[in-house]
């Protein structure tokens, strides 16, 4: 919800609760957040809802679903529970329209959440980066598509983004990162410097690392038209 209202306070994007069926929350409506990890559900007015996030410029336009606890599918057919992550709206629409089902690719965010009291080791920060690699499409998927966000569920295959020869040139247009209520060992900040992986440290304080993710997401907006 952070991230909505940084959404929200930008120029030109609208920021709306949405039911399981894409339907505008009424007002007063309780907001039904997942239970625990699934792909996007069919049409169904009682499924988990998501945020729907707007933009109508001169040239262009563009509309995200940001989701909790999604599961997409990487390249090995592995399924990945995204935390927090986003997606084109015509994506998910041709999901819930066709059944449910995951989505495939690398998503514009992953915020990884860890409400633990020890440090982030290495080993987390593989996990998440190993993540990361199997949901980027940096060759051409077996569709022949050459995309990085795709969806073949409808008549006509729907795609999202340009196809690159490195991993770190996708990593770093998107919001990646993990989020903890403590802190990170220091051999973590290599590979997250490498990698363009946010370490947002005691993420309950007041602080830094709200605003930080909050940064970091209103900058991946401003320019998701690279993308």
């Amino acid at each position: 919800m952070k991230l909505a209202e940084t959404a929200s306070l930008l120029p030109g994007w609208t920021v709306t609760l949405r039911r399981g069926d894409g339907t505008q929350l009424p007002a007063g409506t309780s907001f039904a957040f997942p239970a625990k990890g699934s792909g996007i559900k069919r049409n169904n007015v009682g499924a988990p809802g998501y945020v729907l996030l707007e933009y109508v410029g001169i040239e262009d336009q563009y509309r995200f679903e940001l989701r909790g606890s999604l599961q997409w599918k990487g390249r090995s057919g592995a399924l990945h529970e995204c935390d927090i992550s986003m997606l084109p709206a015509q994506i998910g629409e041709a999901i819930r329209n066709n059944g449910g089902g995951y989505p495939h690719g690398l998503p514009i965010i992953i915020i990884e959440c860890k409400d633990k009291i020890s440090k982030g080791t290495l080993d987390e920060t593989r996990e998440t980066l190993a993540r990361l690699f199997d949901l980027a499409l940096v060759t051409r998927p077996p569709t022949g598509i050459s995309c990085r966000i795709y969806e073949t569920c409808s008549a006509a295959p729907l795609y999202y983004g340009q196809r690159s020869s490195t991993y770190v040139s996708f990593f770093s247009k998107g919001t990646f990162g993990i989020a903890r209520a403590s802190g990170f060992q220091a051999g973590t900040a290599t590979l997250c410097r490498h990698y363009h992986i946010g370490r947002f440290n005691n993420i309950y304080h007041p602080a830094a690392s709200i605003s930080n993710i909050q940064l970091s997401f209103e900058n991946t907006l401003n320019n998701v038209g690279s993308y």
